[in-house]
């Protein structure tokens, strides 16, 4: 099954794996160490960690050279460098407040994490899709996309 194959299954029908909660607290000593971004479950907190803690950095260490990042809708590719200004932006504009890590699946050399980010202010909630890649011959697993959608009323 191709990636973009895996990625529309899995975004339309999900895993149904367990929720996990993580809000605006601060970092874990574990999600910062080296050996952290070797494992899906840690990649997975690591994900849900930065958008609780709304850390663009932290979300795109380590990333891939061309990141793409979907935002309600607008599709752009960036370098990892500007994908770190951009996400700052968006967590500027929709400051953190609680994050639901959602189902998380691996397919050959991709991993997906989805989850839910609730800004703040609760003015609204977002879907949040992202995909890793891990590289030939390599432990770590680089950041390729973020897309964030409005979460249905």
């Amino acid at each position: 099954m191709s990636v973009s194959r895996s990625l529309a299954v899995f975004l339309v029908f999900g895993l149904g794996g367990g929720l996990s909660a993580a809000q605006g607290q601060p970092a874990d000593s574990s999600a910062s160490a080296p050996d952290s971004t070797t494992g899906p479950p840690a990649m997975a907190q690591r994900v849900a960690a930065a958008f609780a803690e709304g850390d663009a950095r932290r979300l795109l260490t380590p990333s891939a050279d061309r990141v793409e990042i979907s935002l309600f809708g607008n599709r752009t590719f960036y370098s990892s460098s500007q994908a770190v200004y951009v996400l700052r932006e968006f967590f500027r504009s929709h400051p953190p407040g609680h994050f639901a890590l959602g189902d998380v699946m691996e397919a050959g050399t991709s991993f997906f994490v989805r989850g839910e980010y609730e800004e703040a202010r609760r003015v609204r909630r977002h879907r949040v899709y992202v995909r890793l890649d891990q590289p030939q011959g390599k432990d770590l697993w680089n950041l390729h996309e973020v897309r964030i959608e409005h979460a249905p009323e």
